[in-house]
């Protein structure tokens, strides 16, 4: 759930940068389209206004110095729009922006270019750019910034701003004999700009933003809902799988100890009837007394109650002992070896145990041991198959650096290099698929790895293979 939460803040977040990216090319075009306006403005006082005010003079209905900047300059009169229509925006709530003309050689002060403004209309009179916007940081709040130019200078244009003698002397007197001549045809005299706070540009659309966020939010739960339940599904075939697994792998050991108990009974059966024929021949002789009857009795109760104890321990090896506890290594390993000694017996393997640490685990002792039995079950079939002289398994427990450690050797001459990776792999087998599954070596890592907090790994030694398995854990009633 961590996980789920952290990406969902991680895509907010990457929303975010996008939705302010998408606010801001918005708000770039709705500027841009603000200043060409503007621009088509200015091109109307020039084209139109002015001609009508030069024909009144030229008509002498105007006196020829006549020069009034509310009605023949253009940038006068889109200042004072611009600014008027920024106080109805305040009034209205909506975004603020500040409208510029910046010019290098401007005829009223407060349009003089700065520095950057400078640098953009250089850009824009050597043809670099044809419009220009930026995100600036001022006073540690960012604000969008937006310029394009004003037209060129046409001819009409020069009649006030190429030498001072052919203005008009109204506006001499205004603006002076230096500041806006010298101009020529064809120049780019000054940048138009607008700049708004981008606080202000993301409030205006946070409503939108939050509405963007509430549908990436339900999408975002529906997309959990719909992975969670392909997750739950998933562990779900996959414990059905391992259950399946496990059953597959009892079944198989079910066959393995159905030989091996008749093994543990031959002997024992083989005495009782030893015992009976005695009982026999006593009685036929007139030789059976109470006390050589109650011997026998005896005698033959030890046996039954071996062959009695030799199913119980099968039975519990069977059993599902799904509850944890406490258990002492070394009752496992005798366990697994009592229920492995016919089998090994018959095929005189020899199975050394080596207690150098008696530690004690918490877990499921029925399962490891069936870990145990298939590990040792395994050498014994290989020892068989490549008939080994002097055969032999060892199993040594210790503890290291307070890891609780059992290795289980054998010298059967090691696993084949090419297939040592794939033999902890569900159905791999290099036995016959008549005697072999390919899942009891698959069962023993998830018995150890997954249902007992361990770690299973196999080496090849100069004699054999090597099974090493790690427990990290020991009982909660020694933490």
């Amino acid at each position: 759930m961590a996980f789920f939460v952290l990406f969902y803040l991680i895509i907010v977040s990457l929303f975010y940068s996008f939705y302010k990216q998408l606010v801001i090319e918005d708000a770039k075009r709705e500027v841009t389209s603000i200043l060409k306006t503007t621009n088509a403005l200015r091109h109307y006082i020039e084209n139109v206004q002015k001609p009508v005010i030069y024909k009144l003079q030229y008509n002498q209905e105007l006196y020829k110095d006549f020069f009034n900047p509310k009605i023949l300059s253009a940038s006068y009169i889109s200042r004072n729009i611009h600014k008027r229509y920024a106080d109805i925006q305040l009034l209205q709530n909506k975004i603020p922006y500040k409208y510029k003309l910046a010019a290098t050689n401007p005829r009223n002060p407060q349009n003089k270019a700065d520095e950057f403004e400078t640098k953009i209309l250089n850009q824009f009179r050597s043809g670099e750019i044809k419009e220009f916007s930026t995100i600036l940081t001022e006073k540690n709040q960012e604000y969008f910034f937006t310029a394009i130019p004003i037209d060129r200078n046409k001819r009409s244009c020069m009649r006030c701003h190429s030498k001072p003698e052919l203005a008009p002397n109204d506006m001499v007197k205004i603006y002076g004999k230096t500041a806006g001549f010298n101009e020529k045809i064809g120049d780019i005299r000054a940048i138009i700009s607008l700049k708004i706070p981008v606080s202000n540009i993301i409030q205006n659309h946070i409503k939108d933003f939050f509405i963007s966020i509430f549908i990436v939010f339900i999408l975002f739960i529906i997309f959990y809902i719909f992975i969670y339940i392909i997750y739950k599904k998933d562990i779900k075939l996959q414990n059905e799988r391992e259950e399946l697994l496990m059953h597959q792998n009892k079944l198989a050991s079910m066959g393995e100890m159905i030989g091996n108990i008749a093994h543990q009974w031959r002997q024992p059966l083989t005495q009782l009837s030893s015992i009976l024929i005695n009982i026999e021949l006593h009685f036929d002789r007139n030789k059976l007394t109470k006390e050589k009857l109650m011997d026998k009795i005896e005698e033959a109760n030890g046996q039954i109650s071996f062959m009695s104890n030799t199913i119980d321990d099968f039975r519990n090896f069977f059993s599902s002992g799904k509850e944890k506890k406490d258990y002492k290594i070394q009752e496992v390993i005798e366990l697994s070896k009592h229920l492995m000694s016919a089998s090994l017996d018959k095929n005189h393997i020899h199975l050394n145990i080596d207690i150098q640490n008696n530690f004690t685990l918490f877990g499921y002792p029925n399962e490891v041991t069936q870990a145990f039995v298939n590990i040792i079950n395994n050498a014994n079939d290989v020892l068989v198959e490549k008939n080994i002289k002097n055969k032999f398994i060892k199993i040594t427990t210790f503890v290291k650096k307070d890891k609780n450690i059992i290795t289980i050797e054998d010298n059967a001459c090691g696993i084949d290099i090419a297939i040592l990776d794939k033999i902890f792999e569900p159905y791999f087998s290099t036995k016959h698929a008549s005697i072999g599954t390919g899942i009891g070596l698959y069962m023993t890592k998830t018995i150890i790895e997954k249902n007992n907090n361990g770690t299973i790994s196999v080496a090849n030694t100069d004699k054999g293979a090597i099974f090493t398995i790690i427990f990290k854990q020991t009982s909660p009633k020694l933490n």
